[in-house]
């Protein structure tokens, strides 16, 4: 049953969207008048989000003393995309891939390894904090006599980044250090008697001590990052972010439809977590449908939905993983010959 549940969902995802009233011939009509040059100006942004992404690597591999040409890099990146699709296994074949093939630069596996799950942590810490008040704004939004306008939203940022300074300045605090025991004494008694037993199944041996522990050792990797270069790291996730929200508004842009900065944000937030289902084994065309079915609630009708949808499916996940396949095939073609050249001690290793 298992196996089968993605292409039911994608199945009743289908037929809500036909219910709604999806027609080819209009859907015919909307793609023959589409200004397909945007999406080139989308395939640009996401290439430089790759960019930023491989910018960053390279900060955190040269804490450890290792240099590898940035093309490489980037080339590494996209191979991971694609084994990460091809092999889906919550991003291990990605990582292990990198630090295969980072073997023959001289950098060691477990060096390779590191800054892979610190890449990731940040990735994802960033996607979350972007999201968090995002989704907060949209709940307010969504709250009838509030009106959010653009000052609004500024002064919103504004007092997060306020917030954000204050728990900084106050973390080693002796008060805000009793508030962060007693909030994460609770959030543990949670998670071990009430999710723990619950969905044993779905998350096995991971007691909420385990959890800290690995949180406490990935912290202590990614804080010496952080103070090191905090700019540089803040700038590539950032760039990473916005460039992503750039090629996202290019989608839009390419099918006629213009969104302002707030709302772009708020698709974006939502989009990542739709697009997160593309992953799921055997649901080929579930992200696409779950798009669409987002977008018509911005009230574009179901036939130029449908048409962006594709549109930025193909530039953020297929052409990335087209080219990663090609970078692969070349990659693991010219292994050999780079591990037969090289010999030097890997980066890091004793």
């Amino acid at each position: 049953m298992k196996r089968f549940f993605p292409l039911l969902v994608v199945l009743l995802l289908a037929v809500f969207l036909f219910h709604r009233g999806v027609h080819w011939n209009e859907l015919q009509t909307v793609l023959q008048q589409a200004q397909w040059s945007w999406l080139l100006l989308a395939v640009a942004f996401q290439a430089a989000s790759y960019a930023a992404v491989t910018w960053l690597n390279e900060i955190l591999l040269r804490h450890y003393g290792a240099t590898v040409p940035f093309t490489r890099q980037y080339v590494i990146q996209l191979a991971m995309a694609f084994i990460e699709s091809v092999v889906p296994s919550a991003t291990i074949s990605g990582t292990v891939l990198r630090a295969r093939l980072l073997k023959s630069d001289g950098v060691a596996p477990d060096v390779a390894t590191v800054t892979t799950l610190v890449e990731m942590a940040l990735v994802t810490a960033s996607v979350v904090l972007l999201a968090l008040p995002v989704a907060g704004l949209t709940i307010l939004q969504s709250i009838q006599g509030i009106n959010l306008s653009h000052q609004t939203v500024i002064l919103w940022i504004m007092a997060g980044v306020a917030l954000g300074l204050l728990v900084i300045w106050q973390w080693r605090q002796r008060g805000f250090i009793r508030i962060r025991r007693w909030g994460v004494k609770r959030v543990s008694l949670f998670w071990d008697e009430l999710v723990l037993p619950r969905w044993h199944r779905q998350f096995g041996n991971w007691p909420s001590k385990r959890i800290r522990q690995r949180g406490r050792n990935l912290a202590a990797k990614v804080l010496p990052l952080l103070r090191e270069q905090p700019y540089a790291i803040g700038i590539s996730l950032l760039g990473r972010a916005g460039f992503e929200v750039l090629g996202l508004g290019m989608c839009f842009l390419a099918l006629g439809q213009t969104l302002p900065w707030t709302s772009l944000l708020v698709v974006y937030a939502l989009t990542l977590a739709t697009n997160a289902l593309g992953a799921i084994p055997g649901a080929v065309g579930l992200a696409e449908l779950s798009l669409t079915a987002l977008y018509t609630r911005l009230g574009i009708s179901p036939e130029t939905a449908l048409a962006i949808a594709l549109s930025y499916r193909l530039t953020d996940y297929w052409l990335p993983r087209v080219f990663g396949g090609v970078a692969w095939l070349w990659l693991e073609r010219e292994f050999p010959r780079r591990i037969q050249e090289g010999g030097r001690c890997p980066a890091g290793s004793d």
